[in-house]
């Protein structure tokens, strides 16, 4: 999942403080799907959406789903490779607050599936979550920080132990806009080479119910260890939320 995510379980605190229990969703369109600095849709726009429930007690469960390209002739039309993937389907389950102190935590896990891939390319997998957060309301622009931790034990694609470390950064910025830095480090035990960063810059606005972003996003792994493709490069990426 990528930073969508986020956004509901945003709700889900918010409806939390108000009623024992909320069900919630959310609808996003974007111009590409970009998950951890490399594209999962080769470039192309995403639909995707959530359905989630949160608890006073600070539970949380939902389910999201968005189209997805993999394919080393990603020209093709995914539905004329059945045993690609087209779609993506995440299961996850935590505990999420925010405490009066201004400090949030989470822990939770998630499972991600592609219906419809062939098995053998062993696409599915989960990962366990940590995560720590702490606004400061009383400085100007309200930081807020985030630092998040995932650990999968089989990773995409059979590539083994993995580890996504990131640190996040939000300020609120006058007229409802807001600016979005982060920083992700995800390396793997079995095969170091592939370990990589990414980075991402982002300026959100609110407005009429709706959550604009456009971002700019990029990692540092050379296109001819790509596969020679683009996926990986620098993209600006356009997106449009509405939580329902």
């Amino acid at each position: 999942m990528n930073g969508f995510r986020a956004i509901a379980i945003g709700v889900l605190i918010t409806c939390a403080a108000q009623a024992q229990a909320e069900f919630s969703g959310t609808v996003m369109m974007a111009t590409d799907y970009v998950f951890r600095g490399i594209s999962n849709t080769d470039g192309d726009p995403a639909i995707q959406g959530s359905f989630d429930y949160g608890h006073d007690s600070g539970f949380y469960a939902g389910i999201w789903a968005s189209n997805v390209k993999f394919r080393e002739n990603a020209d093709v039309d995914a539905i004329e490779t059945v045993q690609e993937a087209s779609i993506e389907v995440d299961y996850y389950a935590g505990l999420a607050n925010e405490l009066d102190n201004g400090l949030s935590w989470e822990v939770g896990a998630q499972l991600v599936t592609y219906p419809g891939a062939e098995e053998a390319l062993n696409y599915d997998y989960w990962e366990a979550l940590l995560a720590l957060g702490y606004s400061f309301d009383q400085l100007p622009l309200a930081p807020e920080l985030t630092g998040q931790a995932y650990f999968s034990p089989d990773y995409f694609g059979n590539s083994g132990d993995a580890t996504y470390l990131s640190g996040l950064l939000y300020l609120h910025l006058p007229a409802d806009f807001g600016l979005n830095l982060s920083i992700g480090r995800q390396t793997f035990e079995e095969d170091t080479s592939l370990d990589y960063t990414d980075t991402k810059i982002g300026i959100t606005k609110a407005l009429a119910g709706f959550e604009f972003e456009l971002a700019y996003s990029d990692t540092n792994i050379p296109k001819e260890d790509c596969d020679g493709l683009d996926i990986c490069s620098g993209r600006v990426v356009l997106s449009i939320a509405r939580p329902i």
